[in-house]
């Protein structure tokens, strides 16, 4: 029996490397910055705002905690995670990562304190369950001065701090810079790929804040305010026009140039024809319903079918990006010759199970923080 043996290259000579867990990471991330940019906006600029601010400050804490998650399942020895803080090296990306999502959740920690100090002094006070008060005993941190000038002194700190959080949530988005210098791939060879990711993640995260809204106040019985979803809804709609602008130019520029990577871009399109569909047609449709709903809420009426419809879609439009962003770069095979194809696994640590609950886990978290710290005070059972 002969042997044949073939010489010189198979093409495509590479894997997908990056799976639906690298997915998930930069799309919770984007989600952190929008929601962290709302309550910044909310702090500094936009007084109408103010009724979001312990909503957005308390729905944040779950979606950073939880932005570890991709990252350790990916990794090879999640259990030797920690000595990125206990070993800090300056040269490496996973370390600065690190300093930056400590810096983040410490002056979110923070912020949340002084935020909801007051609440947290009258529980402690008042509370009737001995273990939720011993609690709220420690969280006083033995401080108990509830007066004008020590609220006032509150707020000085929470504007400091709100700084910070925003300088590190928008570094957060580090990953689409990295993506955007690695110029052996044609698909991250573009300099329009961070701004594109950041406002993708502006309106995701604005997106998410109309959803908490929408269901915290029917949980509260808390009359919502047209003037708020009308400011959010106004940005966000901007931050995705400026999102989806800017991806259409990306692409265009694409196909004026005309050379091979363009022709293999246009190839491995076709293995991400659903994700480029709901991109197009999605960001269309969220686009048309927020500036329906910015004109109801305007004149004093709140659709909430609209709200909900538009910030979802958002949302699902955003994770699309995110996904041709990582996916489909890897589509690509680093000689120009060909493409690969990627379906995820429904089982192990990089599966579709895994990465649900990933994704879930933030929504999970979230009614316990909002036992522990409601954003409102609970009057009625409102309809919607």
């Amino acid at each position: 029996m002969s042997t044949t043996v073939v010489e010189g290259f198979v093409y495509p000579n590479h894997e997908v490397f990056w799976g639906i867990l690298i997915v998930v990471y930069p799309y919770i991330v984007s989600i952190i910055t929008g929601m962290v940019t709302v309550y910044a906006i909310a702090e500094f600029w936009r007084k109408e705002l103010k009724d979001l601010e312990k909503l957005v400050v308390m729905s944040s804490l779950p979606f950073v905690l939880s932005a570890l998650l991709p990252l350790l399942l990916d990794l090879g020895q999640p259990q030797r995670a920690f000595e990125i803080y206990v070993t800090p090296n300056y040269s490496s990306v996973m370390a600065v990562f690190g300093i930056v999502y400590l810096t983040e959740l410490f002056t979110l920690l923070g912020e949340m304190w002084f935020l909801f100090r007051v609440d947290i002094v009258k529980r402690a006070m008042s509370e009737e369950n001995p273990v939720i008060r011993l609690l709220f005993k420690i969280l006083t941190l033995g401080v108990y001065d509830i007066s004008d000038e020590a609220r006032r002194v509150d707020k000085k700190v929470i504007k400091i701090l709100t700084g910070v959080e925003l300088i590190a949530a928008w570094c957060l988005s580090y990953v689409s810079f990295l993506f955007g210098v690695v110029k052996s791939n044609p698909w991250w060879n573009t300099t329009i790929l961070p701004v594109s990711f950041v406002f993708g993640g502006l309106a995701a995260g604005g997106a998410m804040v109309l959803l908490l809204y929408l269901v915290f106040t029917r949980v509260y019985g808390v009359e919502r305010k047209p003037e708020v979803i009308s400011t959010v809804a106004n940005y966000v709609f901007y931050f995705m026009l400026a999102a989806f602008a800017l991806e259409t130019i990306n692409t265009i520029l694409y196909a004026y140039k005309e050379d091979i990577a363009w022709a293999v871009i246009k190839l491995a399109s076709t293995q991400l024809a659903i994700p480029l569909a709901i991109q197009v047609i999605g960001s269309l449709e969220a686009l048309l319903f927020l500036k329906y709903v910015c004109y109801k809420c305007n004149v004093g009426k709140i659709n909430t079918a609209f709200i909900a419809i538009a910030s979802i879609t958002i949302l699902v439009v955003v994770f699309a990006m995110r996904w041709n962003m990582v996916i489909g770069a890897q589509l690509i095979d680093y000689s120009l010759r060909g493409f690969v194809s990627y379906t995820p696994p429904l089982w192990g640590r990089e599966g579709l199970f895994a990465a649900l609950a990933v994704l879930m886990a933030p929504l999970a978290m979230l009614p316990i923080v909002a036992y522990l710290f409601p954003p409102y005070e609970k009057k009625f059972r409102a309809e919607l």
